[in-house]
């Protein structure tokens, strides 16, 4: 069974723009408290009941970017689920939240590295609770950001080319050869390899040997 439930805003400025939220709980009182606690967020949430609907939801291409998992929700191994979803190389990696019911000694259980990116221990305040989800949605904020900024840059890197190693050029008429074996002038070798832009003058040197009876400090 699957309830889906869309929270209303209380202040969206905030955060930035509404994340959304996979929560993982099978008891009430906790599934009740989570809910009236997203409340302060315009989330979309969506509540699951058992791990298999759990790992389809991150499969999907509308995936959420937070997983808050109940820890003690029956025949779940919590651990098992965390480190199957960092190590799949197929699925989203969202950020966890493990609310955990064993208290500090379970912290020891989950390696950083395939566990969840944070444990609240129950039972938790509202305060807990809204500083653990806005932490996590800063973070979820930044990521995006830096995940933009690199296709920003890779695809600046494909608009630059260099121009490196050696070229074969005319001895007379300056012609530069090219990849493909064609000669060309080297203002066109240069513009398609290059984001160079040209304009022309004349050097001291042709002024006076083409225009011998111009005077250069006119110009």
């Amino acid at each position: 069974m699957l309830t889906q439930t869309y929270l209303n805003i209380h202040d969206r400025a905030s955060y930035g723009n509404p994340a959304s939220v996979l929560v993982a709980a099978d008891d009430p009182i906790i599934r009740q408290a989570l809910e009236s606690y997203l409340g302060s967020w315009d989330c979309e949430t969506v509540i699951v009941f058992d791990d298999k609907e759990l790992l389809h939801r991150l499969e999907l291409e509308n995936h959420p970017s937070l997983l808050i998992i109940d820890g003690a929700m029956e025949g779940m191994d919590a651990g098992a689920v965390c480190r199957h979803i960092r190590l799949s190389s197929h699925m989203v990696r969202p950020y966890i939240i493990l609310i955990s019911h064993g208290g500090a000694g379970e912290r020891i259980i989950f390696d950083p590295d395939s566990g969840p990116d944070d444990l609240l221990d129950s039972p938790f305040t509202k305060r807990e609770f809204h500083a653990r989800v806005s932490a996590g949605i800063r973070i979820i904020d930044l990521e995006t950001e830096l995940s933009s900024l690199v296709l920003d840059l890779r695809r600046a890197t494909k608009r630059i080319q260099k121009l490196n190693g050696l070229l074969p050029i005319c001895s007379h008429c300056k012609k530069i050869r090219d990849d493909r074996g064609y000669w060309n002038e080297v203002e066109k070798y240069i513009s398609d390899h290059s984001d160079a832009e040209f304009s022309h003058a004349i050097c001291p040197g042709c002024l006076h040997q083409y225009y011998p009876d111009v005077n250069d400090e006119n110009l």
